[in-house]
């Protein structure tokens, strides 16, 4: 290591031309690299928030949460679901198979929900 730097010490060229040749090279990275503000991703996961203010977790489970299991239940491509309540908040989080449409899902649960 002391080698190196008495090397560049001594022949401050070469570490020009170093420092020049990883510029370029990251500029050419930097302009070369696909960018997105919102990188499109596949999610197979559905969230259904509700929020109650005043609500026990018991009133949550009871009142909403299990209404949302009963209306998802028969949903065709929903490989899995779990709940989650708490006092004022509940949520259901919805897995979708793969070889389902993601989109057609997410319609058929919003339709099963806004029916609640």
């Amino acid at each position: 290591m002391k080698k190196l730097i008495t090397t560049f010490v001594k022949y401050p060229f070469n570490a020009n031309i170093i420092i020049a040749a990883i510029i370029i090279m990251g500029s050419y990275s930097l302009i070369s690299m696909k960018k997105s503000f919102f990188p499109e991703r596949s999610s197979r996961f559905i969230n259904i928030t509700v929020a109650y203010p005043g609500a026990s977790p018991k009133e949550m489970e009871e009142g909403i949460t299990s209404r949302i299991e009963q209306a998802i239940r028969g949903i065709v491509g929903i490989k899995e679901f779990t709940s989650t309540s708490s006092e004022n908040f509940a949520r259901v989080t919805i897995e979708i198979n793969t070889d389902y449409d993601i989109d057609e899902a997410l319609t058929e649960i919003k339709n099963a929900v806004d029916g609640i």
